[in-house]
């Protein structure tokens, strides 16, 4: 049974320093909106868009240590809301975890609904199952499966991307849903894979492949009305109870 840190540290948060290494593009129109920046400048100005998103959309896929994670996730001023699933990956050489799980962060407080694969994949006992069932868990600060919440702050992964954000060069073209966009990728760091940026007049991210079979995420959405709330009392249940 693999522990509840592979699950949070070696899953999740890989994932996390996958998309904020690679990050960078999203939105429309032609590229003589670009004209004159160089692959570094409209890179840049893309991480500043996503840093000032009042919300974003993120969904996809991304593959670590054979550990294959989808990801659904709508950010915004007052929180995060969405799902994530596990399943194994092709190369995966642990023990395979599966499931699906619904989110909601809001004031900094974590919230996850499990269905019964994602509970024992995490390393809980299938007895204590019944007590959560159709519920969100209350998750305290030091729990494990808290750490899926850092997919849940688009100005924290575009914060990582600082020390990342030069040595880009064009990396082709592409449409991403419906939207044309310029590829760019850093050729002394190819282990980050290709992002792709919206050609408007403000380049957002659009979408970030890695390299190989690491998986695609997609950034849409920007600034769209989203309120997020937590859940109500009744379907809470507290996780301290489980040692979450």
């Amino acid at each position: 049974m693999p522990s509840l840190n592979r699950l949070a540290g070696g899953g999740v948060l890989a994932a996390a320093t996958i998309m904020s290494v690679t990050a960078c593009g999203s939105s429309s129109s032609s590229t003589s909106a670009l004209a004159g920046l160089t692959a570094d400048q409209i890179v840049q100005k893309s991480v500043a868009d996503l840093k000032a998103a009042s919300s974003v959309r993120i969904t996809g896929k991304v593959v670590s240590s054979g550990q294959a994670i989808a990801v659904d996730l709508t950010d915004a001023a007052q929180g995060c809301q969405g799902t994530i699933g596990l399943a194994a990956g092709a190369t995966s050489t642990s023990s395979a975890v599966s499931g699906t799980a619904s989110i909601v962060e809001v004031d900094s407080t974590v919230y996850m609904k499990l269905d019964e694969s994602f509970f024992k994949s995490a390393g809980l006992p299938a007895s204590d199952f019944a007590d959560v069932d159709g519920k969100y868990i209350k998750l305290t600060s030091t729990s494990d499966l808290a750490s899926f919440a850092q997919l849940c702050n688009p100005s924290t992964l575009a914060g990582a991307f600082a020390k990342e954000d030069t040595g880009f060069v064009k990396a082709g073209i592409a449409t991403i849903n419906g939207q044309p966009a310029l590829g760019f990728r850093q050729p002394k760091n190819a282990s980050n894979g290709t992002v792709y940026v919206s050609q408007s007049v403000t380049p957002q991210i659009l979408r970030i492949a890695g390299p190989a079979n690491e998986g695609t995420i997609d950034f849409s959405d920007y600034n769209a009305h989203a309120t997020i709330t937590a859940p109500p009392a009744s379907e809470v249940v507290d996780g301290s109870k489980f040692g979450l």
